[in-house]
């Protein structure tokens, strides 16, 4: 099954949109480098220098996996030593899904159906436009009944996810929830179903960050930059929840 990507978890309000993809390193560095081409037409060479070497030297850092895991570690929700029962497994669309494998625990869709076998809560309910459909039908063919299944298809970012999931929860009298996303996503969507009246218990799934732990610290890598970036782009989305009044 192809994965498409997530826009839900990174997804910031329509209006910040074009605001947060300036957050990624690869585009601060194109628009110095576009600043210091303009530098040299205007004959201001030593600038146009100083700004080239500025662009080089971010993207250099961006690219680190020192810095990429310094700004992980200030936003990623560490899980819990035991996991409580609840009355409903939340597992938000992101990350990439299990091709073959609904059993990898790495995964939200792994971690999500393993609390559910394990008889952690009765009931999984998947959210998201891009995956939630997708979620579900994995579940169904993993063994999940249909009536264990609720699917909220419909949101575009995470204030609709925690929004339209809880209405659905709500619905059926359930208000404690586990609730599956990536680590440094976690902050945020936990917010946000608390904010809704869910009682939240995090369980956060793997991000992908445990290859860039052992890797040499002051090394490019791209998979360090798209950390570095998704990070970023992370804290932006924190800000502007804070200040929408959605967490």
């Amino acid at each position: 099954m192809l994965q498409r990507q997530r826009n839900e978890e990174d997804g910031l309000p329509e209006a910040a949109d074009m605001v947060g993809r300036l957050t990624h390193p690869a585009v601060q560095g194109l628009l110095l480098a576009l600043l210091s081409t303009a530098l040299v037409l205007w004959r201001r060479p030593r600038t146009a220098v100083l700004v080239a070497a500025l662009a080089l030297a971010w993207i250099w850092v961006a690219s680190t996996p020192a810095l990429a895991l310094r700004l992980r570690n200030g936003l990623a929700t560490v899980a819990g030593l035991s996991t409580p029962h609840a009355d409903a497994i939340v597992v938000l669309g992101g990350g990439k899904l299990p091709v073959s494998d609904w059993s990898r625990t790495t995964t939200r869709a792994g971690r999500g159906l393993t609390l559910w076998r394990d008889g952690f809560a009765p009931l999984l309910l998947v959210s998201g436009s891009d995956q939630a459909d997708d979620l579900a039908r994995g579940f169904v063919l993993s063994g999940v009944p249909d009536d264990h299944l609720r699917v909220e298809s419909r949101s575009m970012n995470t204030h609709e996810n925690a929004r339209n999931s809880a209405a659905i929860l709500k619905a059926d009298g359930l208000s404690d929830v586990l609730l599956v996303t990536s680590a440094i996503h976690m902050r945020r969507a936990a917010g946000c179903f608390r904010h809704e009246g869910i009682v939240v218990t995090p369980v956060p799934a793997d991000d992908g960050h445990a290859r860039l732990v052992d890797a040499p610290a002051w090394l490019p890598r791209r998979d360090a930059l798209t950390l570095t970036a998704r990070c970023l782009r992370e804290y932006l989305a924190l800000w502007i929840y804070h200040r929408r009044g959605w967490m």
